[in-house]
């Protein structure tokens, strides 16, 4: 029974000290856990919102554009590029759907009901070039786009916060206090991969949007799909070689932007992997600084439990039992701080990535890489001290008593 309690008791003689130890495993472990379960969602966004923005996509934007942590930055706005443009690259062979776009803030009212919002001029083309589908209602006509309808598509947000539950197809709403008859309702599509919230939008034909709303003779950009995706750099350097002749430009003046998904994708990708790469070390980094508190407490417990060494060595334990059981102790400490903080990595995963819109996974491989780290660690942190307590003469200790 003394052999027991000699074997076990020092353990949790000194509890405070025992709670730090475990303290600092937790903390590793869950926040390894946690930022592993972020970086894993953020891929998944990622891929997600590049959905709606195929790599077969690319965008033909006036002025000067720069692609920076996934986003498609505007530097400079030009108003050359015109509705004629986009038809003149509709006689490029291989392209699937061509939309061209204008875009702007609007101020929509329905009885009583006002949302500021943005509205994007398109043509009937462009719900199938972005794999937009539809709740409630249709997609524009083409005649509709010619003969400069006023009727418009609601994105989902919008739609909620003028109608609520109500049906809201067929109904009169004001922009910009111009009356528009709603025709259909966009499906919750959410953000997508140029960064901008997909329902919070409406859609209204490009003719009236540049004609009667914002009153002026050029559109924002096109937006081009492909039907073979091998044919994309070909088709990129023909739109490339019309415009240029149709606004007279050269490489160095050019007042248009060719930007792929495809650039738009890679920019995001390798902002994920950089902040899983920081969020992964930073991790492991919490789980180090833990063991490292756990080698320092262990050793600590050696010399004040030095008496107990002695007394059982004098009972006949050898130095490989000494060994071995402070390198038990010190693995029972990480794994505890192990079990708790994958159970508290995984309550922060189920309650954090809902609250800031990721998608909920429970990564397998992070835990997995926890658990073992945390037993590494473990052990690591064990031998120093263990070796030090075995190597205690039990002579010069019981002398002292």
């Amino acid at each position: 029974m003394l052999k027991y309690k000699l074997l076990w008791g020092g353990l949790f003689y000194k509890k405070l000290r025992l709670v730090l130890s475990i303290i600092g495993i937790i903390i590793g472990v869950s926040s390894l856990l946690l930022m592993n379960a972020f970086g894993e969602a953020a891929k998944i966004r990622t891929l997600k919102e590049i959905e709606t923005f195929g790599p077969e996509v690319l965008m033909v934007v006036a002025g000067n554009v720069r692609v920076s942590a996934g986003r498609a930055i505007q530097t400079e706005v030009t108003t050359t590029l015109k509705p004629e443009d986009a038809e003149a690259l509709r006689k490029i062979g291989g392209i699937r759907f061509i939309s061209p776009y204008f875009t702007g803030d609007a101020i929509v009212r329905y009885a009583g009901n006002t949302v500021s919002t943005v509205l994007n001029g398109v043509n009937e083309e462009y719900l199938r070039l972005r794999k937009f589908s539809l709740e409630e209602g249709r997609n524009f006509l083409k005649d509709e786009i010619l003969s400069y309808k006023k009727v418009v598509i609601l994105g989902n947000k919008v739609k909620a916060q003028l109608f609520g539950k109500e049906n809201p197809v067929g109904q009169t709403i004001l922009i910009n206090k111009l009356p528009f008859k709603v025709i259909g309702v966009l499906s919750p599509i959410g953000i997508d991969a140029s960064n901008a919230d997909q329902d919070d939008q409406v859609l209204i034909p490009y003719t009236i949007a540049i004609s009667a709303i914002y009153n002026v003779d050029y559109i924002r950009g096109i937006f081009i799909s492909v039907e073979d995706l091998s044919n994309l750099s070909f088709i990129e350097k023909q739109i490339d070689s019309i415009l240029s002749k149709r606004h007279k430009v050269t490489e160095k003046n050019k007042d248009f932007t060719i930007v792929k998904a495809e650039d738009i994708l890679q920019a995001k990708t390798q902002t994920t992997n950089l902040f899983s790469s920081l969020v992964k070390s930073i991790s492991v980094l919490c789980l180090v600084v833990g063991a490292l508190g756990v080698t320092a407490i262990m050793t600590l417990a050696v010399n004040e439990r030095k008496k107990e060494i002695g007394i059982r060595k004098a009972l006949g334990a050898k130095e490989q039992d000494i060994l071995l059981q402070f390198l038990i102790e010190s693995v029972i400490v990480t794994l505890l701080g192990g079990i708790i903080g994958i159970v508290l990595g995984v309550v922060l995963t189920l309650i954090l990535l809902p609250l800031f819109n990721y998608p909920l996974i429970f990564p397998v491989i992070p835990i997995l890489t926890s658990t073992g780290l945390t037993i590494i660690f473990g052990i690591f942190a064990g031998v120093y001290p263990s070796y030090k307590a075995s190597k205690v003469d039990p002579i010069v200790l019981l002398r002292s008593f």
